[in-house]
């Protein structure tokens, strides 16, 4: 069946008002809408600018205005992304943050109530799920084994059974335990028991008896390279102690594009949409994009969102703070028979990734932000305000000092970029320093910290031990932190018009957004380029998500096995910007990771682009239009207990990584 399915996301564009006002602060407030008795009116939208100041893009102009719907995402950046400024990309960005963080409607797993706003609810002001807790989490769209849940009966006027209440269905005793290689347990329906009826202790702060959470939190690292952890919190606190988990959903539109195709089992078209990409490796001006909704190629409709979310327990100080977005949360662990049970837990959120195909953007925008407080020093200072200043002292106290310079991570993790030739060889590869790192956690204080995985055979390519968080390897660019100030007033005072007087989220910011790709010379360090991008929006980067120094780093690809005699060499994790398939034609020639092209003829482009949209492009250049959720197929099991204490190198299992982005590891027909 020739299936082509668009968007059923009903989403508008916002239209932005645009000033000129130098010099001062204007507030325009509207009297809130007079509703019926049995609804409340839409909420009260004040409008803000900022005035220019040096080295910034003011004027910003950003309204929460009920006339445009800030509850509906944007469909584009006005104008298109090609043209657009990063002042521009950073509105949009937070035009998506606010729409996806609204308040959802009932969920009574009725057709049009998953990722569908309330728009009579003010921002801010729900204790229910949130737009984006609706989607659908990556295991309900690739479930370990079967067919989705609610698929069965549906059709594509109920969304192919999209709105059925979250399920999170994995495979029997498929994965093996990375510490002893026999398989966790997991009941024969795929279907995880809580860890307290497997005998297993309860957290605390428990969570109050519900219904299954919507955030599931089945992801303990970061793609596999590194687990992460949070200083701030003890290391003897419950389980999972210090470390930071992260899950991944999308939106109807993906959900629906997969589902009328039936490619839930990792049928989908990678191999035939990898090798129409690759024809046009050495003639890119010729590539066109495949019709968004194709079933011949993976191409997701437009306006297909993903997110991503990193989320940690919190200290009692934290927890009490108003600072922190908190809610019901799952994860995983094991007992001693390897049984596997879940956790519910009331945690807080520290990061959200963003993600949107757009009809200007077939390779996605991507915008990233963060919780205020965390990137913290030893002391347990912020380094940062609200807005993404470098500013040094107790958390949410007003100060203008400002940390003393020091390298971003300790120790001061530096690299050699891997350099051309054939065949690669040891000398040729990335090369990290120092092998190893002497911080305890005692050392390590209250920074955010991450361990590597500690692959094999011996040495390790990657800095092992506790690499822990100073600042930013590139700090947030002027204009973005412009762009927060604005978003931030009209949030505070939206919130005050609707009796919030303290919105949580004036404690989030956008980190950094990318919606051009850049193609970057290979074997350089890019460092700004006349027409180029800044080089933080270039290698976007999250500190909690992305805080490895080569996800920190990201350009090219991840470096694939060295041909004999080397063969054995461990260039685990390592990146590079050349082929290094030593069976491709290719090999040793610069890497492009980002395809594109406009509707004209002969339009396509290739480029070498860094951070989060380079690290999707490996996707796309695998066949799955930018997207690892599809990329990665079923999901067998959740990431279980197996990271190690907080102090000792990571052994956590390498599969994600290998089966993401080294092609002897992907399943077949993935290759």
């Amino acid at each position: 069946m020739n299936t082509k399915i668009t968007s059923f996301l009903v989403i508008k564009t916002m239209t932005l008002n645009k000033g000129l006002v130098l010099f001062s602060l204007v507030l325009l407030s509207l009297m809130l809408l007079l509703g019926t008795s049995c609804q409340r009116s839409a909420p009260v939208a004040p409008r803000t600018e900022l005035a220019p100041a040096p080295g910034s893009c003011s004027p910003v102009t950003f309204a929460i205005d009920p006339n445009n719907k800030p509850w509906l995402p944007p469909m584009d950046i006005p104008g298109g992304a090609a043209s657009a400024s990063l002042r521009d990309a950073s509105v949009f960005a937070w035009q998506e943050f606010i729409a996806l963080n609204w308040p959802a409607v009932a969920q009574t797993g009725k057709p049009n109530t998953r990722d569908q706003p309330d728009p009579t609810v003010p921002f801010g002001s729900s204790t229910g799920p949130l737009v984006w807790h609706t989607f659908r989490h990556k295991v309900e769209i690739f479930p370990g084994m079967g067919q989705p849940p609610g698929y069965a009966g549906s059709d594509a006027s109920t969304y192919f059974g999209y709105d059925a209440p979250p399920q999170y269905i994995y495979q029997a005793n498929s994965t093996p335990n990375p510490g002893n290689g026999q398989p966790w347990i997991i009941p024969s329906n795929g279907q995880i028991p809580s860890f307290a009826s497997l005998g297993g202790s309860t957290p605390t702060p428990a969570a109050s008896p519900s219904p299954v959470p919507w955030i599931n939190l089945d992801e303990q690292s970061e793609i596999g390279l590194d687990t992460m952890y949070a200083g701030i919190l003890s290391a003897a606190n419950p389980f999972p102690g210090q470390q930071i988990l992260f899950l991944a959903k999308a939106n109807r539109a993906e959900y629906t594009y997969v589902a009328a195709n039936k490619w839930w089992d990792g049928s989908a078209p990678g191999t035939a949409t990898a090798n129409y990409i690759a024809g046009f490796a050495t003639n890119p001006s010729a590539y066109a994009e495949p019709t968004p909704g194709s079933n011949t190629y993976v191409a997701f409709p437009n306006n297909t969102i993903e997110v991503k979310s990193a989320w940690r327990q919190l200290t009692n100080t934290e927890a009490s703070s108003g600072r922190f977005y908190t809610t019901t949360v799952r994860f995983y662990n094991a007992n001693s028979s390897s049984q596997v049970g879940y956790i519910d837990a009331v945690w807080g959120l520290v990061a959200l990734h963003i993600i949107q195909k757009t009809p200007s953007a077939p390779y996605f925008i991507y915008a990233t932000f963060s919780q205020a407080d965390n990137i913290l020093d030893s002391n347990g200072n912020c380094i940062e305000d609200e807005q993404g200043n470098l500013r040094l002292g107790p958390c949410g106290v007003q100060t203008t000092a400002t940390p003393a310079p020091t390298p971003p991570l300790e120790p001061n993790v530096t690299s050699t970029p891997a350099t051309t030739g054939t065949p690669q060889t040891p000398q040729t590869v990335q090369h990290l320093q120092p092998a190893s790192s002497n911080l305890t956690l005692q050392t390590a204080g209250s920074r955010l910290f991450y361990n590597n995985t500690a692959t094999t055979p011996a040495p390790p390519p990657t800095t092992q031990g506790i690499v822990a968080v100073n600042q930013r390897e590139h700090n947030i660019p002027q204009c973005i932190i412009d762009v927060n100030t604005v978003a931030h007033a009209a949030i505070k005072t939206y919130g005050q018009q609707n009796k919030n007087n303290n919105p949580v989220w004036l404690y989030y910011k956008l980190v950094n957004v990318q919606y051009q790709p850049y193609d970057k010379p290979a074997g350089t360090i890019y460092t700004g380029a006349s027409g180029g991008p800044d080089p933080s929006s270039y290698y976007q980067a999250n500190e909690v998500v992305e805080t490895d120094y080569n996800l920190q780093v990201f350009s090219g690809q991840f470096q694939k096995n060295l041909p004999a005699p080397n063969q054995n060499t461990n260039i685990n994790n390592l990146i590079t910007d050349y082929n290094s398939d030593s069976t491709s034609t290719l090999y040793g020639t610069p890497f492009k990771n980002v395809y594109y092209s406009t509707s004209a003829a002969n339009s396509g482009k290739a480029a070498n682009m860094g951070g989060c949209m380079g690290c999707h492009g490996n996707a796309q250049a695998g066949g799955f239009d930018f997207s690892f959720i599809l990329f990665g197929g079923p999901v067998p099991a959740p990431d279980v207990g197996t990271a190690p204490t907080s102090a000792a190198p990571s052994a956590i299992s390498m599969s994600k990584f290998r089966t993401l982005f080294r092609p002897g590891g992907l399943p077949a027909g993935k290759r």
